[in-house]
């Protein structure tokens, strides 16, 4: 990435992380660019859009206008009244419907947790699914960035090993509330100074039931998205580890576009520039393959 962007970033960003925290639940809206599909961005856990900033400006000045809010489950006052569900509706309601209404075409990015009420707000969104009632508009491809792809009834705690979280997961018993060790080196190991300092500040609890709380029937299991759905694998990520984010593709039983490079779980900080291409090109890709009318 260009030194003099970087720096620019880094020092705007405490104002973008103040104007984070005012808002409430946390949307960021940037781009533009109505010819082409909107992007929504679901992020991942203890994660806000704040986090995927220099992202968003990337996809903008690429003509994206790319949408984006906290999910209910993260920093939530009453968290232990969350789960995937209730991120789900969320995620509908605020980022796919508004756009889709006003018959918009869009992609569907998600990051990490993010993977699973995502899939799951997208279910009977396909472009091919509205085109059949006569709407305008739908979900045209699905972005997974080192996301998890659950299936139905899945939760995130359930395919750990022995269904127990990480050791570097913190829980707040009592709380309903889960923080991170070492957020250096589980999410932000490759990101340099003093970005790491700045995302590590801006992260927020997360809803222990988010995690625990199962998946509904996931989108990207749908027939539409073949040749739609594409998954960036991070070879160096400390908290999804390659080989889990490769086994999860194995075992989906679908066919995807896959890019792996050497990065940690924040690509979005660490390989800014790289991921923003990737998201660009396969957004053309989702755009040339035209429309299909095949729905399972």
């Amino acid at each position: 990435m260009n030194s003099s962007i970087r720096k620019v970033v880094a020092a705007s960003f405490p104002i973008f992380i103040c104007l984070a925290l005012l808002s409430t639940p946390g949307a960021f809206v940037a781009g533009a660019g109505p010819q082409k599909p909107i992007i929504a961005l679901v992020p991942g856990a203890w994660h806000s859009p704040i986090h995927y900033s220099e992202l968003i400006t990337l996809l903008g000045a690429s003509g994206y206008q790319v949408v984006s809010k906290r999910n209910p489950s993260c920093d939530s006052i009453n968290p232990n009244a969350q789960s995937v569900f209730s991120d789900a509706a969320s995620i509908r309601r605020e980022l796919l419907l508004p756009p889709i209404n006003d018959g918009r075409d869009v992609i569907l990015a998600m990051h990490s947790y993010g993977g699973c009420p995502g899939a799951t707000a997208a279910k009977g969104l396909s472009k091919a699914e509205l085109a059949a009632r006569g709407r305008p508009g739908g979900i045209i491809g699905l972005l997974f960035i080192c996301a998890f792809v659950a299936k139905e009834g899945d939760s995130l705690l359930s395919v750990l090993p022995g269904k127990v979280f990480d050791p570097w997961v913190i829980s707040y018993d009592g709380t309903g509330q889960l923080g991170v060790r070492n957020p250096k080196d589980i999410f932000y190991n490759e990101v340099p100074s003093p970005l790491d300092r700045l995302a590590i500040s801006a992260i927020r609890n997360q809803s222990r039931n988010s995690l625990s709380t199962p998946s509904g029937p996931p989108a990207w299991a749908d027939s539409f998205y073949n040749g739609r759905r594409a998954y960036f694998n991070t070879l160096d990520d400390h908290s999804i580890p390659s080989v889990a984010q490769q086994g999860m593709l194995s075992g989906s039983g679908v066919a995807w576009s896959v890019k792996s490079i050497h990065s940690d779980h924040s690509p979005f900080l660490s390989h800014p520039d790289i991921l923003s291409q990737w998201m660009v090109e396969q957004a053309s890709v989702f755009q040339r393959i035209g429309e299909s009318t095949t729905v399972s």
